[in-house]
């Protein structure tokens, strides 16, 4: 299949309301098969026609965990397409700035909305971090890159080490500016998740900033969040 055609399969696959449910259900990280039953709404045999569906050109992957089938997004470069579709055709960004998805979400595996725009900025302006050309794009680390980022407990070394973008401005859709992304905006993410600084909200994509995170993500970089 040329890459005209895989483009336009990919684009068919992708175009059932059902379908695409699914795919953003799994922004906000795996879900079992029950999970995704419950948040699209249909029974298990309608669900296994389209999640075979979206396996066949790669959108999603199945990851057995105990007797439990887990589904994911099958990379990154699926989440970003997922979030760039909702950047060009989601509501306008009045009408979700209030909702607790647009203070602080999950973008795949890295965080987004208010929150994660403002750790953003709060890294340009520490220099750790250079400011983007454009977003979405690949972001260059700033000077002081080794002190910010290591006072954060993240290892530049290992996310370099990653095989994917190491690191990118993600056009974020509720504010219209960047958030981190790739590799190092994932090993964000999972150390302000150890440190239990931020906790996902179960079963959404909303993201919650522990009151403790707040103090510390204000001590450390200056952030100030509701």
């Amino acid at each position: 299949m040329d890459v005209g055609a895989r483009v336009l399969a990919l684009t068919r696959a992708i175009a059932d309301p059902l379908r695409l449910a699914v795919l953003q259900h799994l922004m906000g990280g795996p879900a079992s098969v029950s999970e995704l039953m419950a948040a699209v709404g249909v029974e298990q045999s309608r669900l296994s026609n389209h999640l075979a569906k979206l396996r066949a050109h790669d959108l999603v992957r199945p990851v057995r965990q105990g007797r439990q089938m887990i589904y994911e997004l099958h990379d990154p470069a699926v989440a970003r397409l997922i979030e760039s579709l909702a950047q060009i055709g989601g509501a306008p960004a009045r009408t979700v700035r209030s909702v607790p998805i647009a203070r602080a979400r999950t973008c795949y595996d890295h965080l987004a909305g208010r929150a994660g725009v403002a750790i953003f900025n709060a890294l340009v302006t520490r220099k750790a971090v250079q400011a983007p050309d454009a977003a979405p794009g690949d972001i260059a680390l700033g000077p002081r890159a080794g002190a910010v980022f290591g006072t954060l407990g993240v290892d530049l070394a290992a996310a370099r080490s990653e095989r994917r973008r190491f690191a990118t401005a993600c056009l974020d859709w509720t504010e219209r500016r960047p958030h981190l992304g790739g590799a190092l905006g994932a090993a964000l993410w999972a150390e302000l998740t150890a440190r239990r600084w931020i906790m996902r909200r179960p079963g959404t994509r909303a993201v919650i900033v522990t009151r403790p995170g707040a103090r510390a993500l204000k001590r450390a970089l200056g952030v100030v969040l509701d």
